[in-house]
């Protein structure tokens, strides 16, 4: 929404010119009004909930949140380029409201940290499922990650070792 006033010129009259300074107090007073419906100084609040219309979204090119956090009621958290990080001490992704949770351990191996991947409060764990000839395919190198998959074609779960995918158990 522009906001448009009228200049007035140094010739102009003062008592001639009321309704045009008027008018412009007015356009000035509406717009901060429709600011502060918004943005509420005294708590730090902004809400646009209210305004209506089909686009409720507020854009900006970053955001700080220094205490309380985000919390979404409804809709989704989309990332559509970039990456989710949460770092925190002690840190953890919970999902839903029965507190499962993804759980970053850190331990020390020697001299360096390393990092436990762990979970509470599920039921299992879903391990990806390739076929041998995916499997072949894959190559991850002696210093790539030891992951573990199911290959579907002989039914067996199999680990990479760091040279070759070898069955486990």
């Amino acid at each position: 929404m522009a906001i448009t006033i009228t200049t007035l010129q140094g010739t102009n009259s003062l008592s001639a010119d009321r309704i045009t300074i008027n008018d412009n107090f007015k356009i000035n007073t509406d717009a901060i009004n429709n600011i502060l419906g918004v943005v509420d100084t005294t708590i730090g609040l902004i809400d646009n909930t209210g305004l209506g219309g089909s686009n409720q979204t507020i854009k900006t090119e970053g955001i700080v949140l220094t205490t309380s956090g985000v919390d979404v009621q409804g809709g989704n958290v989309s990332i559509s380029s970039g990456s989710f990080k949460a770092t925190t001490n002690g840190s953890f992704l919970q999902l839903g409201a029965d507190n499962s949770k993804i759980i970053d351990t850190v331990v020390t191996v020697g001299s360096v940290n390393k990092h436990i991947l762990g979970a509470t409060g599920f039921i299992g764990t879903q391990i990806s499922e390739m076929t041998t000839t995916e499997l072949t395919a894959v190559s991850l190198g002696t210093t790539g990650p030891k992951i573990v998959t199911f290959d579907s074609t002989v039914n067996k779960f199999k680990g990479w070792n760091g040279t070759a995918w070898v069955e486990l158990g």
